[in-house]
This record gives C-alpha cells, sequence and structure tokens, in this order.
C-alpha cells in the first residue's frame, strides 16, 4: 500500500482552512472543498457559518436572514406597493381560511391543502411542502364519506357561529361608539 502524495492531517491546520474557505468563497461546492480537506460536508458548512463565509455565487437579492426564507425579501406593506393585485390574492387566502373555520368541508379543505404544498415547493420548503401533500392525500383517501356521514349541524357548529356574529356586531358598533 502506498502513501498519497500530499496526506492530509487528522485535523485540518489553520492554514488548510483557510485554503478551504479561499475555495468555498470562490464558488467551489461545499462537499469539493470537505473531501480535499479531508472533513465531512457538515464539518466544513459549520465552520463557514462559524466564520461568516458568504459564497461569491450566492444569490444577491438584498435579503438577509431568516426572514427572507420564511416571508420573502418585503414586508407585507411594500410588497402591496410594488404589486396592488396581491391585495386581491390576500383577501382570497383570507376568505379560504374564514369559510374553512366557519363551514369547513371535504373538498375546500383538500383543495386549500394542497395550495398550501404548492406553495412550499414553489418557495423551497419541501419538508412543509410534504406535510402538506400527506394531508391532501389522507383526504382523498377518504373521499366524501365525512360529508355524506356529518350531521346537519352540531352544537359546536351553532356556538361558533354564535361567536362570530358577534364578532361581527361588536366591530360594526366600534365605530359608533368612538364617535359618541
Amino acid at each position: 500500500m502506498t502513501q498519497p502524495e500530499n496526506p492530509i492531517p487528522a485535523s485540518p491546520s489553520s492554514d488548510l482552512w483557510a485554503r478551504a474557505r479561499e475555495d468555498y468563497l470562490s464558488g467551489v461546492s461545499a462537499p469539493v472543498v470537505a473531501e480535499r480537506l479531508g472533513v465531512s460536508e457538515r464539518t466544513l458548512r459549520r465552520r463557514a457559518a462559524a466564520g461568516g463565509w458568504r459564497r461569491a455565487d450566492g444569490s444577491t437579492t438584498g435579503c438577509e436572514g431568516p426572514r427572507s426564507r420564511s416571508r420573502g425579501c418585503f414586508s407585507r406593506e411594500e410588497a402591496l406597493a410594488r404589486i396592488p393585485e396581491l391585495a386581491d390574492v390576500e383577501q382570497a387566502a383570507f376568505t379560504d381560511r374564514f369559510n374553512l373555520l366557519v363551514q369547513p368541508d371535504q373538498k375546500s379543505l383538500r383543495r386549500f391543502a394542497f395550495e398550501q404544498a404548492a406553495e412550499a415547493a414553489a418557495l423551497s420548503r419541501p419538508a412543509e411542502s410534504l406535510v402538506w401533500m400527506r394531508l391532501v392525500q389522507a383526504l382523498e383517501r377518504t373521499g366524501d364519506r365525512i360529508e355524506r356521514e356529518a350531521p346537519g349541524f352540531r352544537d359546536p357548529d351553532y356556538i361558533r357561529a354564535a361567536f362570530f356574529r358577534e364578532e361581527a356586531a361588536s366591530r360594526a358598533r366600534a365605530p359608533a361608539s368612538a364617535e359618541d
């Protein structure tokens, strides 16, 4: 058995980490840099995160931090100012959620879950998309059985309806009482 020409030490020296950093920042993929260094990709990524290494090939969207992953690059107000039609989208989403709360039905829930799965997939959130698709599949397995077997209204349905009527009435009274 022959020894490699340039054996890599068990624990990379600071000189090797400096070379790894340079390669990583220049755009060499993490798996390649990790293999060159003789460490796992996870170790390299942790070192990069701890050292604040920012890739040269990363997208420059101006979006930084966790907010960019979960909600996009703009605040709600900024997004509505840029694309006023988003108000219609927002209203439709609110209406869908409200209808599911007040008058849940299997078909609407399945459609809603599928839309959520598609949105999560489009935003590169595969784990969340998978959870929503599992709900879609579970709803498909039950078919319309829930609709056929459900009684007309139950006591909780009446309580929920009364709550929403009272909420609407209190909102309608609020501006009038503020003017008095």
